[in-house]
């Protein structure tokens, strides 16, 4: 698996397949770029496919620090100039998204990102008083925060059959909890308690780059109240449903979703 020593600091281990118009696959909190198995090698038929593991994910070495949702941006910005990257096409599932808005927010209108796929993402993860469309409030991300540092794995395990609408079998839910906990408990939890708390409300209204978005209507994790939010507010998006869906559209229907991600490139870039 290669892997690039960023100015960052940082070393990340990737998937490189393909040529064309560069396509950038950005997976969720504590999670690793396996879960975008189903998408890479179609994907790939007709761009540059690159599926990214984090600073400390999957196949990415652990180290200590950088674990915010603005430095995993920065490493991004990294991983597209190093490998000179032009119109590339951003696809961020879960917080891969918040990471993608955070790019959006530190660099602006970059040239080298031609379009934004958000795959079941809203602009924050913590419920506030005029947002009750996160995932947890303070109290109950303290909770989730001490189950990873008392059973990183346990708490994993637990979590992972609810992002699907059907779940995997017991063996790839097992390989897949061997890949994401390669991160670690301090990793995990540094970065779920970073991108919790983030808000990108204020910033997405501005952002001027074409959006996909991407929902599982069984979804138990991110509210389909988020995609209606971001409907309104992202100056140019569009939004598709997939029905037989929960948190992982990309996996769950990833011929649908391989193609809707292929078609909407295609008109997005000419």
């Amino acid at each position: 698996m290669p892997s690039l020593d960023l100015k960052t600091g940082a070393t990340v281990a990737y998937e490189d397949k393909g040529s064309g118009r560069p396509i950038i696959l950005l997976h969720g909190v504590a999670m690793s770029r396996a879960f975008f198995e189903r998408n890479v090698d179609e994907l790939a038929r007709d761009h540059r496919v690159i599926a990214l593991d984090f600073r400390g994910h999957g196949s990415s070495p652990q180290m200590e620090d950088g674990h915010t949702v603005a430095q995993y941006a920065r490493d991004v910005r990294a991983v597209i100039e190093q490998l000179d990257l032009r119109g590339a096409v951003l696809v961020g599932w879960s917080m891969g998204s918040l990471v993608i808005w955070d790019y959006l927010r530190q660099f602006g209108d970059d040239a080298r990102v031609a379009g934004v796929v958000i795959v079941s993402q809203g602009p924050s993860d913590l419920i506030q008083d005029d947002w009750p469309h996160g995932i947890a409030d303070h109290d109950t991300l303290r909770e989730y925060l001490a189950m990873m540092q008392d059973d990183n794995r346990g708490f994993l395990g637990g979590f992972l059959p609810e992002m699907f609408h059907t779940a995997p079998d017991d063996l790839t839910i097992e390989r897949l909890l061997d890949d994401i906990c390669r991160a670690g408990a301090n990793t995990a939890t540094l970065i779920l308690a970073d991108q919790t708390v983030q808000d990108y409300r204020a910033d997405i209204p501005g952002y001027q780059v074409p959006h996909l978005l991407v929902w599982g209507s069984d979804e138990k994790v991110v509210k389909l109240a988020s995609a209606d939010w971001l409907t309104a507010a992202l100056p140019n998006s569009e939004v598709y449903v997939f029905e037989t869906s929960g948190h992982c559209p990309m996996w769950e229907e990833s011929d649908r979703f391989n193609a809707l991600v292929r078609t909407w490139v295609a008109s997005l870039l000419g």
